[in-house]
């Protein structure tokens, strides 16, 4: 049968993301959170655009990024189209707020824990803790500076603040954070992240594995293991699979986006999306650990990536973006009808004219 290629092209470009706020990370202007429903669900973003907003946060603390977009061609600045200004890049954009905060005389402890946040999106954990000089006493400035010391790798130091943290009374609500965000993020305070950093106190007072048999973050105490023991993506054993909570894959989306450059929280990010059988995902995820983040010598990353790019393999190739639709007689009819139609319509239109 004959079949003709049919296309309807529309779109509608949407840069509008969920309310970010997080609680653990608070900044009132500019922060990255995982949405919560409104019956307090937590809900994964689309893998694309968490990628999108890791990147933007990995872009705003490389010190190589440049401040102001520029033509990829012709290397000349990129002009927003209202102001007629250069465009400031995610890295410009929090410098200027920087900034414009230290040329401040006097500042409210707020403003100092959204400088100090600012100063460790530009990966200036140092300089974000002495923008928080003085402040020890508060649930902000302790989880802020809880995330300093991490940023630092300075772990006991770092689960001391968000022990303080988690004791103090938590705020009834932040600006752009919707109750049950709020909610969600306290629990994660007080759940895997308290049990994160108690790992790496751990490992930091223990023997410390050699980077060869490194693994991802135990947060979950789950093997990435089928029911006969093998590494096989999607097909997590039963056991296995009821210790993962229902979100955990927002619980590590939004460690990761909290601690963007950390290469064992996003293997197990690849690990999760790879038992989900999502193994398009954990492939890009193992691939970037092996390529930029030079995670090539750990044996079992090495493996995993090995079996998740076999399944790849086997995928079926991706439909074709533009949809054949089978055409009977009845449908030639309609096409034929509606064209006479308008051609009709055209003569009158013509006729009167004339007239």
């Amino acid at each position: 049968m004959k079949r003709v290629g049919m296309a309807f092209a529309f779109g509608a470009l949407v840069c509008a993301l969920a309310a970010r706020a997080p609680a653990a990370l608070h900044h009132p202007k500019d922060a990255f959170a995982v949405p919560v429903n409104d019956k307090g669900e937590a809900q994964p973003f689309a893998f694309d655009e968490f990628m999108r907003q890791r990147l933007v946060l990995r872009n705003a603390g490389n010190p190589n990024w440049p401040l102001v977009a520029a033509d990829p061609n012709t290397k000349e600045p990129i002009l927003d189209p209202l102001t007629k200004q250069p465009r400031k890049t995610e890295r410009g954009v929090i410098a200027d707020r920087v900034a414009a905060t230290k040329q401040k005389r006097t500042r409210t402890v707020e403003e100092n824990v959204a400088l100090a946040v600012d100063l460790l999106r530009l990966n200036q954990p140092p300089e974000a803790e002495s923008a928080l000089k003085g402040a020890r006493s508060g649930y902000l400035p302790n989880v802020t500076l809880a995330h300093t010391a991490a940023a630092q790798g300075d772990w006991p130091r770092a689960f001391n603040y968000l022990d303080i943290a988690n004791e103090e009374r938590a705020p009834a609500a932040l600006p752009g954070l919707t109750a049950e965000q709020l909610a969600w993020q306290l629990k994660l305070n007080r759940g895997p992240l308290l049990k994160l950093f108690q790992l790496r106190v751990k490992e930091a007072r223990g023997a410390k594995a050699v980077p060869e048999d490194e693994l991802p973050d135990d947060l979950f105490g789950v093997k990435f293991v089928n029911a006969a023991g093998e590494y096989e993506p999607g097909a997590l054993a039963p056991e296995q699979a009821a210790k993962l909570p229902p979100d955990a894959l927002a619980v590590v989306q939004q460690l990761v986006l909290w601690f963007p450059y950390d290469a064992r929280l996003f293997w197990l990010l690849g690990e999760l999306y790879a038992a989900k059988g999502e193994v398009l995902a954990a492939q890009k995820v193992m691939d970037e650990l092996v390529g930029s983040m030079t995670y090539s010598n750990r044996k079992t990353l090495m493996a995993h990536r090995e079996v998740v790019a076999r399944k790849v393999k086997e995928l079926p190739p991706p439909p074709d973006p533009i949809d054949d639709i089978p055409i009977g007689f009845k449908g030639v009819w309609v096409y034929f009808g509606v064209a006479a139609l308008f051609g009709l319509i055209g003569l009158i239109r013509a006729i009167l004219r004339a007239r």
